[in-house]
């Protein structure tokens, strides 16, 4: 991983839950969509069908690939809510490690806080010197190798009893 995808992912840690239960909705809204797909009976008549009767094999194979789709979503969201939560998992083990003050000027300067508003504006670099009580510059170059640091530190990997 490299120190922006870091940062990317500190700056929507507090977010995760959010966007998996969106996933989650997701998967849900496909379930009830493709209970709702009937497929026609098959004509064993060999008679022409007529307007509107669809009970060839063509018309069944087609409605069977809306079903293939609704399946295909739902797979895909359990990836995502698998990643999710694997990106989760890493970075609150990973931050743990970090010293205290090294992971207060990360959240301050990156994660932000749980969000309350939709948007909220992150404290500058000389508003986090005068909390930490580092000069601007200081607080730069640390979180400049925190970020480096957890960077470096993203091959690992992270089990979900881990998490701090």
């Amino acid at each position: 991983m490299t120190v922006d995808e870091v940062k990317n992912l500190l700056k929507t840690y507090y977010d995760i839950p959010a966007m998996v239960a969106e996933e989650w909705a997701t998967i849900r809204h496909c379930e009830a969509e493709k209970n709702k797909i009937t497929l026609p009976p098959v004509n064993l008549t060999g008679m022409p069908g007529g307007k509107g009767m669809t009970g060839d094999r063509t018309a069944n194979m087609a409605l069977k690939d809306q079903a293939r789709f609704y399946e295909k979503e739902e797979m895909d969201c359990q990836k995502r809510i698998a990643d999710l939560k694997e990106k989760q998992n890493w970075l609150g083990v990973a931050l743990g490690k970090l010293d205290p003050t090294d992971r207060y000027i990360l959240e301050l300067r990156y994660m932000g806080g749980p969000r309350k508003r939709k948007y909220q504006r992150r404290p500058t670099w000389k508003e986090i010197a005068d909390k930490v009580n580092y000069s601007e510059s200081r607080v730069k170059q640390v979180a400049g190798a925190s970020l480096l640091r957890l960077a470096m530190a993203s091959d690992q990997i992270v089990f979900p009893e881990m998490v701090r």
